[in-house]
């Protein structure tokens, strides 16, 4: 039978019962932090006493960056227990895990500097909800209401776990991978829906067992017709700048990542009802809260997942309205023409009568307002389609940052930038003579780093360098307390163990963009001083060594985090960040003090005419 025709024939015609309907909270980067901002911690005993305790949810998700694990200086990473210690304290003196399922999974700074999953210092094994039966991915299946659904969390927390910065993308390795494919069958086995739920978005997970069905996460979720959604933190927002993360994936499930809780205090409150899931995501501690369950967001409808002709078929609009105190009125108007009174169906269900053939074509908005008992107000706008019209695609960052491959980009950009760094100067080293731009000021510049080019003590070790960045170790240190490890650009070799981190890619990019590429554009300036310049003393000479002062100070601040993050042995053993200070003085230096013959010989070559 068909699956949305199944679900159709299972719940039934949408009235104002409140039957076939369960609503659930996620929460995602608490950061709990014993050094910073003590707001995340008393803010999220507000969250466990206050609003989990007023909304009542089934379940609670809470998906990973559950503690800081950052030192005082915010760079060093290591486990900290006593900030597990207050996770667990707030939960377990709260109450919630007794009247509502909290289901908790790692994230990466759960995972920093933890050498295996039965190591003493994976706190999470002791002071999480679930890390003591589920250390890693598992399964918790739900019948409620009338509703089977089965929650389904991805832990892709890689092992050993490293310290910060290389342990950004999440990977899923063979065992795993087989798994969640256990996992997966056993879900849909005894459900009709799959929420899926994780730290890492899927565009930062790295499956690495070929012959796998999981090897394409997106493709695996969405194999199954019962997958709605997958639930996920672990970006942030980008800080603010991507502030509703959302998709739908190629396959037809949603994708959604939930703004953190560190710096934002966000949470979302979700539902499936009769079937159609619905979402909204919320600032803490702002009241009333409401989520139209009925009729489905036209941007989030999906397809082929959810019963959809349902809606169409409805006697009623569905609204869940929330607040720590009761809630007064609920009222909805359809295109803002008039104001219609919901009844409290069961609480928190309130419900209007409506005639859905009224609304057939196009997109229209059902307006909704809750008022609480001391006057707070919530306003919704939320749009709606009988016919499949979309009102509008998401917004392509969201996409992007959801829907590629973040290793891929990471590559790509790298391998960009390599080529940034060597390619135009290998070009200017075979032209005899001087390159033509059209811009005085950019063929100076040209003009500049072809006489560079000329030089073979600058020259060879520049592009020699920037061979290296790809193949050589980039530092030798103690990644995991105990334990030397080795970083390339390529992954990270510790344990005995190979960890293919893309996120090197985007850390030697900064080493490319900030030091190496400006580095040629600095020795240029160098050698026009030296060409042209007369000799300068005290504070005029400073002044024209400038540029190269600067860019010095950037490498000696990044040669510095790299002592903080891995320890003294990193940073005498960094060719990436400190034996590059060294290699770039030299190259100053070099040019400064071309010899008087080698800089006529340049001023010659200068005089010809451009090609």
């Amino acid at each position: 039978m068909n699956y949305t025709r199944y679900l159709s024939k299972k719940y039934g015609q949408i009235t104002d019962k409140s039957r076939n309907l369960i609503w659930f909270l996620q929460i995602s980067d608490i950061h709990i932090s014993i050094f910073r901002d003590p707001g995340r911690i008393s803010q999220f005993q507000q969250f466990c006493d206050n609003t989990v305790k007023n909304i009542k949810p089934t379940v609670v998700l809470a998906t990973g960056d559950l503690t800081d694990a950052k030192a005082k200086d915010n760079l060093g990473s290591s486990q900290v227990k006593t900030e597990w210690i207050y996770y667990h304290n707030i939960i377990q003196e709260s109450g919630v895990s007794k009247n509502t399922i909290w289901l908790d999974i790692r994230g990466n700074h759960d995972n920093f500097n933890i050498r295996t999953i039965n190591a003493e210092e994976n706190y999470f094994r002791n002071y999480s909800v679930q890390g003591v039966k589920h250390p890693k991915s598992y399964v918790h299946i739900l019948n409620e209401n009338g509703v089977s659904v089965a929650f389904l969390g991805i832990d892709a927390c890689p092992e050993p776990g490293i310290r910060r910065p290389f342990n950004f993308i999440g990977i899923l390795d063979a065992e795993e991978q087989h798994h969640l494919h256990r996992l997966k069958l056993e879900a849909e086995s005894n459900t009709d829906h799959i929420v899926w739920f994780g730290h890492y978005p899927t565009s930062c997970i790295l499956s690495l067992e070929k012959d796998s069905q999981v090897l394409n996460l997106r493709q695996f979720i969405g194999s199954s017709l019962g997958s709605q959604v997958y639930v996920c933190g672990h970006l942030h927002s980008m800080g603010g700048l991507v502030p509703n993360m959302y998709t739908i994936q190629r396959k037809g499930f949603l994708e959604l990542e939930l703004g953190d809780w560190k710096d934002n205090r966000m949470y979302r409150l979700a539902a499936i009802d009769h079937g159609v899931f619905s979402f909204v995501d919320q600032a803490h501690n702002t009241w009333p809260v409401v989520l139209v369950t009925n009729p489905k967001h036209a941007q989030y409808a999906m397809p082929g997942r959810e019963p959809l002709n349902l809606v169409h078929d409805s006697t009623h609009v569905r609204v869940l309205a929330f607040s720590d105190v009761d809630i007064e009125t609920v009222q909805v108007s359809f295109d803002k023409i008039n104001w219609f009174d919901c009844e409290a169906s069961q609480r928190p269900l309130y419900v209007c009568r409506w005639q859905p053939k009224l609304y057939d074509n196009g997109v229209h908005y059902l307006h909704v307002l809750a008022m609480d008992e001391v006057g707070r107000k919530a306003v919704v706008e939320h749009p709606f389609s009988l016919d499949g019209r979309i009102l509008q695609q998401f917004k392509i960052t969201s996409r992007i940052l959801l829907m590629v491959d973040a290793g891929t980009v990471f590559q790509i950009v790298f391998g960009a930038l390599l080529m940034f760094n060597v390619v135009p100067l290998i070009i200017l080293r075979l032209q005899k003579r001087p390159p033509k731009y059209r811009r005085r000021v950019g063929s100076r510049i040209l003009r500049r780093i072809w006489l560079l080019s000329k030089i073979d003590s600058v020259l060879y070790p520049v592009v020699l360098y920037a061979l290296y960045v790809p193949f050589g170790p980039w530092v030798i240190g103690e990644l995991i307390d105990g334990y030397i490890g080795a970083v390339f650009a390529w992954g990270i070799l510790i344990k005995g163990a190979y960890i293919p981190e893309p996120f090197t890619y985007m850390y030697g990019s900064v080493q490319l963009m900030f030091v190496q590429i400006p580095l040629v554009f600095v020795l240029a300036y160098c050698l026009e001083i030296r060409l042209y310049g007369q000799n300068s003393r005290g504070w005029r000479r400073l002044i024209k060594n400038l540029p190269f002062v600067f860019l010095l100070s950037i490498q000696l601040l990044l040669a510095y985090f790299y002592w903080l993050e891995y320890g003294t042995m990193a940073l005498l053993l960094g060719p990436l960040r400190t034996w590059s200070v060294f290699l770039n003085v030299h190259l100053w230096y070099k040019t400064l003090t071309l010899p008087q013959e080698y800089c006529r010989n340049l001023l010659k070559l200068n005089d010809l005419p451009s090609s």
